[in-house]
């Protein structure tokens, strides 16, 4: 009997090793892109490892989906796109918004995973710029490849008057710029414009109206749209856990699912 039980329990050792490394072999390696110097949403740690909210995100959607392995690598952001393109990533982020040009060439998640509304920033008391159209004559500051920079670029295409835009999009720099009246606008959200003001001295003021409406959203390969669809199941699951808005909350000082 005693022999019998121990063969039992040897097949069952050895069938567990089988299903163990068969779940393990299962687990399809994902290749993440992340920004690497958008703090504090996708930057490198100290450590030299990728960080920040986006990152956390994906690190708990991880964690809830065990048949993905995702591996992270940090790159600049005009690199990102550029890697999907080349089949290097299955998914990037850093704070994505959606704009007719990337969505005809690349998929994009359902579900958002932070409210991303843009707003024009100016130096602190001017009141003379109000909407876009104030900005026709004027410099703006946007970062090359996003979507602020292909709202301005349109309507330049639809106005005589164009706006003057500048690349210049690191917010040590835009904020310096604007000051300094060497530039006469910026776009931020609110949560980076405060964030923005509180670092370098609180010079920027903020225009109420929207620049644009948006929430951020991960971009896939066109082909990921099982990918895409099993990452939004586990986003919704965050949201209504409130995993997100603690995640949200202990990166970016705020709740900022909605602006």
């Amino acid at each position: 009997m005693k022999r019998f039980i121990s063969g039992i329990l040897s097949v069952l050792l050895v069938l567990g090793f089988v299903f163990s490394g068969a779940a393990y072999a299962a687990a399809r390696e994902v290749f993440v892109g992340i920004g690497n110097a958008f703090e504090p949403y996708a930057f490198i740690d100290e450590k030299g490892e990728p960080a920040g909210y986006d990152v956390a995100v994906l690190q708990e959607v991880d964690k809830r989906l065990p048949q993905y392995e995702f591996k992270f690598d940090s790159v600049e952001f005009t690199n990102l796109l550029l890697g999907v393109d080349a089949g290097k990533y299955d998914i990037v982020s850093q704070q994505f918004e959606k704009n007719p040009q990337r969505a005809e060439k690349y998929l994009f998640a359902n579900e958002g995973f932070a409210n991303y509304d843009k707003h024009i920033v100016v130096k602190k008391g001017r009141a003379d710029i109000k909407t876009i159209d104030d900005l026709a004559g004027k410099t703006l500051s946007v970062t090359n490849g996003s979507a602020s920079a292909s709202i301005a670029q349109e309507y330049n295409e639809k106005h005589e008057k164009k706006i003057n835009i500048n690349f210049d999009g690191a917010n040590q720099v835009v904020y310096d710029n604007i000051v300094n009246d060497r530039i006469d606008a910026g776009v931020m959200t609110r949560r980076v414009w405060k964030r923005t003001n509180d670092a370098f001295g609180g010079g920027l003021g903020i225009v109420d109206g929207l620049y644009s409406k948006s929430d951020a959203y991960f971009i896939y390969a066109k082909k990921e749209t099982q990918l895409r669809d099993d990452i939004d199941a586990a986003i919704k699951e965050i949201k209504k856990d409130g995993t997100l808005t603690k995640l949200s909350v202990q990166y970016t000082g705020a709740d900022w699912n909605a602006e």
